[in-house]
């Protein structure tokens, strides 16, 4: 037989969720330190060179592994340059206008 177990006290109501699972209130901690090539905030958890289809919480760029350069298309963003993408995340604040629901504000700790 098993030893008996003490019962820890809930600090949640009956139905709720205790503080620990709840939802978050705040913000989600940066997630990085490196720079996306897109917006430039540091949302990169590795090097760009090491994140195969990260795709950046700020301005929602997905990072090109073959890195086709400003001017080139890239196929992980729908055939978006790079140079594009920078102009659309400065008019809209994402890469896409369509990704605004996505895209989320820099933490201060991101900004460039």
């Amino acid at each position: 037989m098993f030893p008996p177990m003490a019962v820890q006290e809930q600090d949640s109501a009956p139905g709720q969720l205790p503080p620990e699972l709840a939802e978050p209130t705040e913000p989600p901690p940066a997630l990085g330190k490196f720079p996306c090539p897109c917006c430039g905030c540091k949302t990169f958890p590795v090097s760009k060179e090491d994140a195969p289809a990260y795709i950046c919480p700020v301005c929602f760029w997905e990072n090109d592994v073959f890195d086709p350069g400003g001017d080139r298309p890239s196929d992980e963003n729908q055939g978006m340059t790079l140079a594009e993408g920078r102009k659309a995340y400065m008019k809209f604040g994402a890469v896409r206008e369509e990704f605004l629901k996505y895209a989320r504000k820099p933490l201060p700790e991101e900004l460039p």
